[in-house]
């Protein structure tokens, strides 16, 4: 029997076990301890202390020990990347403001007596048409997330036991490499890292050849570090710094690498981090938009219904009737399609981010992204391209010299596959024309590969002369130990202190401009004899310099040009790194986000380090740095979470985040809109709001803008149909003092809301102005109050004209008649569905209608068509009778036609002013 986190299992062991203790009476690994702490006593261990301690060998483990093992440990996928739940997606679907204030005001309408069931079925379906929205959206986005996380995940080639085994004497065999999924990986499998390979699990390096890991995902550091087995650092060494282990989620650059596995799913080190991720996220830009402008509608009923309740009663001295319209009034107030209306444009908005590859995890993303006016974004793989390029090769004098880049490139040619990214790098640069830098006239006679105790490669080449070379590249004083000359304008001078200084100042100012510098140098191997490869360490010595080769990974070709899209649409950026700070400023100049000048002088200085952001602790100077600063260098993750934090609630911006590694999670939960690319770390992306299928900002620029267009028509309507509402809530009211009769009846009121409301259907196909995107938009609910104030009476100036002419030109005076009551009421109602219809032109934008800017087709098409079937509904018995009217006097027709046309003035002139005063429309 053997014991896997405190627990045993019992069954045929088909190998030979090494004798230790089980699993769960090892004091160093306490089962609730952290997984950082865990894997630090593991890198504190011997190798074999830590496959006794798992009870395996490295011989690896045979199928039936595997599948004991899975059965106890589960399957090792991350408890995150799971197939989303339709349950829990549709459950919350369904907590909107909104939805709750249709609900609320459903549930009063079938209360009072004489309940009005038609309206409370309206309401339900705009409610269901809401949900429906949203889940169908928010599901099929996850799926599709779900899916491109599955399609990522790579076999891996593990050592299996045959079943062949002899029990009982203890001898082993030969193992197999068998090729298995990532997600049947089990604590004590020893399994194999080539080139390329994605770490699958918390690993303990076994043996490795010139292993190097990227552990940006982690870091932020684009630079790889080695991985060698033997016993760690000790406790005051950081997890990232133990050279035997490595971590799920980091990658293999180069060499190769046999590892045991330590632990998998939801014990590794990313799924501790996501548990700390799951807490609830603070509201975002979007969701306090809509709270604001719910509890704004809430104050509009809460003022209007006891003012109309108390007019009505006493000119009417009906309570029960009054009470009964009041309740109407509210629902007329409130736009019953607002929901749907809400989240179809937010759904047209996802499906358009579709196709520009952006796949919104979350409807509120469409929004917030338009709304952002701060992107953080982290530099390695977003700006800039996570690879290494050669940008200069000069001699000791700071001249450009294409000997040194022959012979750099000679010594990462001869190192082949044992070559890191710095030679890949070399070797994949071209000469001033445009060719790659000959080397086929060397011959290979010995190499050493790059290593980090040596900081060097080597390698002894053969010319075409048959005399033999030696060339050493690598780290300043590795190198410049090695020399007694130096090579300058041609010719050999001896090595001084004073040249020392010289190349020393010179490597310097490479490595302040956020370049990576190695020294490359050479000797004639003068009648030398090279037996082996291990006689090459003896020749290294009274060498001469050559130059310098100065290496940085560069910018997108894409990013400078995003940016200054980005910069257009008043979004600023802040780059929140964890690399150092030189490299960073290096990029940002590159891309102009900040320059010299900003960095260097005066006291407004732009960049900082975390290690100068945490003396600053959490006050003032915290703020003030976070809102000065565009660069942020050597952050941990819990420093990026903050700053995006403190930009947020304290300078109130709607903040984007912008990453793609582990490190960048918290930040990406913090933001309104967390936004990470399909390559990247999965917690990454089960974090983010906004998934791009593809690394690019310009994707993010095209994204701003449908989130501003998606706001915009959103904002739209809701300006359009509160303002309308509003101002026929006031002519009730006015009406309520003046009319012996009802304007309009509870049902007839519900209908042309409905009318007015379904015109609008295809407002999320509708244009923006293109000023209009060029800001940021959020949802400001004293603006939407202070147009809802000015455009609401506007329009009750027109149902005034219609009242007059009802009392005085029609004679309708008195209740006592049903049919001129229905005949003024059919009046009314025509008059205010078309208005409300024909002015969706008029404050759809800023601009003078149809002249300077045009609807999109199929806005205009259904405005069209809601007032023809609204002027149709009155002729027609059916549903005249069914609706309470009376036919409708002819010659009201041309009253309503001047009515429309002075009411297009009338807000055209309204629009002048509002905006002169306000500075502002939609």
């Amino acid at each position: 029997m053997f014991t896997l986190g405190g627990k045993s299992l019992s069954g045929r062991r088909t190998g030979s076990w090494p004798s230790g203790a089980s699993w769960a009476e090892l004091p160093p690994l306490a089962r609730d301890a952290s997984a950082e702490s865990v894997l630090g006593a593991f890198a504190g261990m011997t190798t074999e202390a830590a496959l006794n301690h798992l009870q395996t060998q490295r011989d690896g483990l045979s199928e039936f020990e595997a599948d004991a093992r899975r059965e106890l440990k589960g399957a090792n996928v991350l408890p995150m990347h799971k197939a989303p739940s339709w349950i829990m997606t549709f459950l919350r679907a369904i907590p909107n403001p909104f939805n709750a204030l249709l609900f609320f005001l459903a549930i009063i309408q079938v209360a009072m007596p004489g309940g009005d069931w038609a309206g409370f079925v309206v309401m339900w379906i705009m409610i269901s048409v809401s949900v429906g929205v949203r889940f169908w959206q928010e599901y099929r986005s996850n799926v599709k997330v779900f899916r491109l996380q599955s399609s990522v995940s790579k076999p891996v080639r593990v050592r299996r036991l045959p079943p062949s085994v002899d029990v009982v004497t203890g001898k082993t065999h030969s193992s197999d490499v068998q090729t298995v999924a990532e997600m049947d990986l089990v604590p004590g499998d020893i399994i194999h890292l080539p080139p390329g390979s994605v770490v699958p699990a918390d690993c303990m390096i076994l043996e490795s050849t010139f292993l190097r890991i990227s552990q940006s995902t982690w870091t932020g550091e684009s630079e790889p570090v080695a991985k060698v087995a033997g016993v760690g650092g000790g406790k005051e060494t950081g997890l990232f710094d133990q050279e035997n282990i490595a971590v799920m989620g980091t990658s293999v650059v180069s060499g190769n690498g046999v590892a045991l596995v330590l632990r998998t799913g939801k014990d590794v080190l990313i799924a501790n981090m996501a548990k700390d991720l799951e807490k609830k996220r603070e509201k975002n830009a979007f969701q306090k938009g809509i709270r604001n402008v719910s509890w704004m509608l809430i104050g509009f009923m809460v003022v209007m219904i006891p003012v109309v309740l108390v007019i009505n009663a006493v000119t009417k001295s009906d309570w029960g009737q009054a009470a009964i319209f009041s309740v109407s009034v509210a629902v007329g107030l409130v736009p019953e399609m607002l929901p749907a209306i809400v989240q179809g444009n937010l759904a047209r908005g996802a499906y358009v981010l579709s196709k520009m590859k952006a796949i919104a995890r979350r409807l509120d993303a469409v929004q917030n992204i338009g709304a952002m006016s701060v992107l953080c974004s982290d530099k390695t793989g977003t700006l800039t391209k996570d690879e290494i390029h050669l940008c200069s090769h000069v001699d000791c004098t700071g001249a450009d010299n294409v000997a040194v880049l022959q012979l750099a490139t000679v010594d990462a040619h001869i190192q082949g596959s044992n070559g890191n990214n710095i030679d890949a790098a070399i070797v994949a640069h071209r000469g001033s024309d445009g060719e790659p830098i000959p080397v086929a006239q060397y011959t290979k006679v010995a190499a050493i590969p790059f290593t980090f105790e040596r900081r060097r490669s080597a390698c002894v080449v053969r010319g075409v002369t048959g005399q033999n070379l030696l060339i050493v590249k690598g780290a300043l004083e590795e190198v410049v130990s090695l020399c007694s000359s130096v090579r300058e304008g041609g010719i050999c001078v001896a090595m001084d202190v004073a040249k020392k200084l010289d190349i020393e100042r010179r490597a310097e100012e490479f490595n302040r401009q956020g370049y990576r510098v190695l020294l490359v140098a050479q000797k004639k191997l003068v009648g030398a004899e090279l037996h082996d490869e291990d006689g090459l360490h003896q020749l290294e010595g009274e060498m001469t310099l050559e130059g310098m080769l100065t290496f940085i990974d560069p910018p997108k070709e894409d990013a400078a040009a995003a940016i200054a899209q980005l910069k257009e649409l008043n979004v600023e950026i802040k780059v929140l790194t964890g690399d150092s700070l030189a490299v960073a400023l290096n990029v940002c100049q590159a891309l102009h986000l900040v320059s010299p000048s900003e960095v260097t002088e005066g006291d407004d200085v732009q960049a900082i380090t975390g290690p100068e952001l945490a003396q600053l602790g959490d006050g003032e100077a915290f703020e003030e740095a976070v809102r000065r600063c565009k660069v942020f260098a050597k952050l941990t993750p819990q420093q990026k979470a903050s700053v995006v934090g403190t930009l947020r609630e304290k300078d109130g911006h709607c903040v984007g985040m912008l990453g793609d590694g582990i490190n960048d999670c918290m930040a990406l939960r913090r933001a309104d809109v967390g936004i990470s690319v399909d390559s990247g770390a999965s917690v990454a992306k089960d974090c983010a709001d906004l998934i791009l299928t593809e690394k690019g900002l310009d994707i993010v620029v095209s994204s701003v803008r449908v989130g501003r267009l998606t706001h915009g028509n959103t904002i739209k309507y809701i300006k359009m149909v509160t303002s309308s509402n509003f101002g026929n809530v006031f002519s009730v009211l006015v009406s309520s003092a003046w009319l012996p009769y009802e304007p309009m009846s509870s049902l007839q009121i519900l209908m042309q809301n409905l009318l007015y409301d379904i015109s609008q259907i295809a407002i999320p196909w509708d244009r923006m102005d293109e000023e209009y995107l060029t800001t940021p938009k959020r949802w400001d609910s004293w603006d939407l109050l202070k147009f809802t104030l000015v455009l609401g009476p506007t329009s009750s100036v027109f149902d005034m004209c219609t009242y007059s002419l009802n009392y005085f030109y029609y004679g309708v005076k008195t209740d006592d008649s049903d049919y001129m009551v229905g005949m003024a009421q059919a009046h009314w109602f025509w008059q205010g569905l078309l208005t409300q219809t024909l002015i969706v032109h008029m404050l759809r934008t800023a601009k003078i209608p149809y002249l300077q800017s045009r609807p999109a087709m199929p806005l205009a098409l259904s405005t069209c068509a809601i007032m023809v079937i609204g002027f149709v509904i009155p002729w027609v018995p059916p549903f005249r009778s069914a609706l309470g009217f009376s036919r409708p006097a002819p010659s009201f027709v041309g009253f309503l036609v001047a009515e429309l046309v002075g009411y297009s003035l009338e807000v055209q002139i309204v629009k002048v002013i509002y905006k002169r005063i306000f500075k502002t429309w939609l």
